[in-house]
């Protein structure tokens, strides 16, 4: 029985001084990654933008921020990143174009939900184990508020825009399946580093799980 393929969508918030951080890893400006072992630098030249930022993560969103006119608090989040991703299995054998036709694919459903002035940045990661897009955008609404929370919602919000993604996703690619929601798992966010570590020990419990059953 082949092994479920989950279109993934995960959005995290940022407010001030780690917009650089993200930044940095994103754009791969950092020579060395101690806390992501799986960036091989060697490959990074793979990587590739839909969505080339034309200043800084920050000096954009404070750019955008300031032309709104919109109010701002000292608690404001004012960037919103979106990881889009998928199993791995879903991406074996594919080659860059159709793995580009797929991010693309992805894009233009984050186009439909927020308004496309407001992305910052899109580029797909082809130098880690999983191809994987980070999508970035400024949190303006239509009438130019700056309200992460309105646009991403809470839990049952964020329940739909798993719902919709997956709809838009599974229109070109069939064989996707909606992943769990945060609402029903109640799963917090987890470090990249932390991440690998569950991933690397859950491996391990399979096949020890597997050497017990023959």
């Amino acid at each position: 029985m082949a092994k479920a393929q989950y279109a993934i969508l995960r959005f995290s918030k940022y407010k001030g001084p780690e917009i650089g951080r993200i930044e940095a890893h994103d754009e791969r400006t950092k020579e060395k990654y101690a806390s992501n072992p799986d960036v091989d630098t060697n490959r990074s030249a793979l990587n590739f933008h839909l969505i080339q930022p034309e200043h800084s993560y920050r000096e954009e969103a404070e750019r955008q921020i300031a032309e709104a006119e919109c109010r701002v608090r000292s608690d404001s989040v004012k960037l919103v990143e979106v990881l889009i991703a998928g199993t791995p299995s879903f991406f074996k054998d594919k080659t860059q174009d159709a793995i580009k036709e797929y991010f693309e694919h992805a894009l233009e459903f984050l186009k439909q939900k927020q308004r496309a002035e407001t992305f910052v940045s899109a580029v797909v990661h082809l130098d880690e184990k999983t191809p994987h897009m980070h999508v970035t955008f400024v949190p303006l609404t239509e009438d130019n508020r700056l309200s992460a929370k309105e646009i991403i919602g809470n839990k049952a919000k964020l329940s739909q825009w798993q719902s919709d993604y997956w709809t838009h996703m599974v229109s070109k690619y069939p064989d996707l399946e909606r992943g769990e929601s945060a609402d029903k798992t109640d799963r917090k966010h987890i470090p990249p580093r932390v991440f690998k570590e569950m991933t690397h020990l859950a491996k391990q419990s399979r096949k020890i799980e597997a050497v017990m059953n023959d």
